[in-house]
């Protein structure tokens, strides 16, 4: 288990974030407007989340300070307790955050570049799903992200309560995921034979596998890696269908 207190921790202590003592959280100043507060607040949280992404790709979530983060949001240590509790609820808003900024990017891909033309013959189903496949991989396959969110699973494994919450986000993605999965099949007229969520597992652990064997290697992934241009597409083709083909369509 790391820890997530910024300094030196006793044995035995709560290891989150918490305030200093004498330090209390920002307060909106004095006649300032409700909906002025909520903006500026939602604003500091944002900068906080983007500045928190960016030290710990530098530094690891581990080794990232609250110091440093702060300073690269350009806030004092009291708006940062203002917003978060801890560092792991921190982190937890940034996953979030890039998640949906990854889904944004996904459902943008397949509106721009698949197009709703069926498919008739096998050469034709390689090719297409060869490019589903590669939209995929375009918004998830980040070993800087890789490493970030394998560092934090490894540590909530060991805590139920947070466990409980990064199973619940993981249950999120593969779901969003999956529908990503199934509108863009339909652009093709293919439907999946096992559910979405299995599909996107079986995607997604290729994707992790290759990802952590380039960042052992100490290499960047190459869009031309076999197992992303051969195998995980031919995965992909035994897991579709034309609709006619299948009995109990799946969606």
């Amino acid at each position: 288990m790391y820890p997530l207190r910024s300094g030196h921790h006793s044995e035995g202590h709560d290891m989150r974030l918490q305030p200093e003592p004498g330090t209390t959280a920002a307060e909106p100043a004095d006649g300032a407007a409700p909906g002025r507060t909520t903006r500026r607040r939602a604003d500091t949280r944002r900068r906080l989340i983007e500045a928190a992404y960016e030290v710990f790709a530098e530094r690891g979530i581990a080794d990232a300070p609250v110091e440093a983060i702060c300073e690269r949001a350009g806030f004092t240590r009291g708006a940062f307790y203002s917003n978060f509790d801890s560092k792991e609820a921190l982190f937890l808003a940034v996953d979030e955050e890039q998640t949906e900024r990854r889904l944004r990017r996904l459902t943008a891909l397949v509106e721009k570049v698949m197009h709703h033309n069926e498919i008739r013959d096998e050469a034709a189903l390689r090719e297409a799903i060869a490019e589903v496949a590669s939209l995929f991989m375009e918004p998830i396959a980040d070993p800087e992200w890789y490493l970030l969110t394998s560092e934090f699973h490894a540590h909530a494994l060991r805590q139920p309560a947070l466990r409980a919450q990064v199973a619940t986000m993981q249950d999120r993605l593969c779901d969003a995921f999956g529908q990503a999965l199934v509108a863009a099949l339909d652009r093709l007229g293919l439907v999946l034979t096992v559910p979405p969520r299995d599909a996107v597992v079986v995607m997604s652990g290729i994707y992790e596998a290759v990802l952590r064997q380039a960042a052992f290697e100490g290499e960047q992934l190459s869009r031309d890696n076999r197992y992303l241009t051969q195998l995980l597409p031919q995965l992909l083709t035994a897991l579709v269908a034309w609709p006619e083909r299948v009995e109990g369509q799946v969606r």
